[in-house]
């Protein structure tokens, strides 16, 4: 289940340190206009919203998330979610190494293992 946190609002330097506290590989994403099919991911995902606005469903919560600039998403492992968004930046800080997302990062709900 995402759990989106709305009693604090994080600048960068606030994302970056608690990333680096809780030992997580940090990127930033400029992400373009998006409309994507749900999928899922198999890392843990924090999401820091630093631009934009971003939709974000969780289907299997059936809920849809308005995130805003300075609020911290959690995405776990094997949610299956979507993405609508004009454009966002966001500092990632994940579970996985980067360098292993070869293979790409959206994957298919039909894949998900039990």
């Amino acid at each position: 289940m995402i759990i989106r946190h709305m009693n604090r609002s994080y600048n960068r330097q606030e994302a970056e340190a608690e990333i680096r506290d809780r030992g997580l590989h940090e990127m930033v994403f400029e992400v373009p206009a998006v409309d994507n099919e749900p999928h899922w991911h198999d890392f843990d995902a924090y999401l820091y919203l630093l631009d934009g606005t971003l939709h974000l469903r969780d289907v299997q919560a059936g809920v849809v998330h308005e995130c805003s600039p300075g609020m911290r998403i959690d995405v776990p492992a094997k949610t299956v979610h979507a993405e609508q968004s004009k454009g966002y930046t966001v500092l990632l800080g994940c579970t996985r190494d980067p360098a292993t997302f070869d293979e790409g990062l959206n994957r298919d709900p039909a894949t998900l293992p039990d």
